[in-house]
């Protein structure tokens, strides 16, 4: 038990971490995923609310893994469903490390990744969104993962 407590306590900081860097989010949601190991199965289930119509959004996929992680890149399958039922279903490809090994996120043992998933989204619709999350990996399950989060932040005028 104390395991699953430690996790959720890495997850509670990396949000409060995630939240305290420039502007904040305007939604995010995290979940932990199984210790031993995230089955291809296993859906990560992910919510936000969107409360202004049309106005435009950056996304982001948050990830932490620890040495366990045998990939240097990570295949996400996505399904956002719209408060109407609507779904957009996208595949992800997440580079986590550079030719020479080294992590493209941040921390030594647990590393925190944050991936662009979307830029400039406007979404049609009010209300509750829904994203699942399931990983497209060949190894099953996959080890060393221990969180997914999603982030939506409002786009900056460029």
């Amino acid at each position: 038990m104390s395991k699953v407590w430690r996790t959720f306590g890495f997850v509670l900081a990396a949000v409060v971490v995630w939240a305290g860097c420039g502007t904040g989010p305007v939604a995010s949601d995290a979940a932990l995923v199984d210790p031993n190991g995230w089955s291809s199965q296993d859906t990560v289930q992910l919510t936000f609310d969107v409360s202004q119509p049309a106005h435009r959004h950056d996304l982001q996929i948050g990830l932490r893994h620890n040495n366990d992680y045998p990939f240097s890149n990570l295949y996400l399958f996505v399904r956002l469903t719209y408060p109407n039922g609507r779904t957009l279903t996208d595949t992800l490809s997440c580079p986590l490390a550079g030719p020479d090994g080294q992590w493209y996120g941040t921390g030594s043992g647990w590393v925190d990744h944050r991936i662009g998933y979307k830029k400039g989204v406007a979404f049609p619709l009010e209300g509750r969104y829904t994203m699942d999350v399931v990983h497209a990996m060949r190894r099953d399950p996959l080890p060393g993962i221990s969180d997914i989060r999603f982030a939506m932040f409002d786009r900056s005028e460029e």
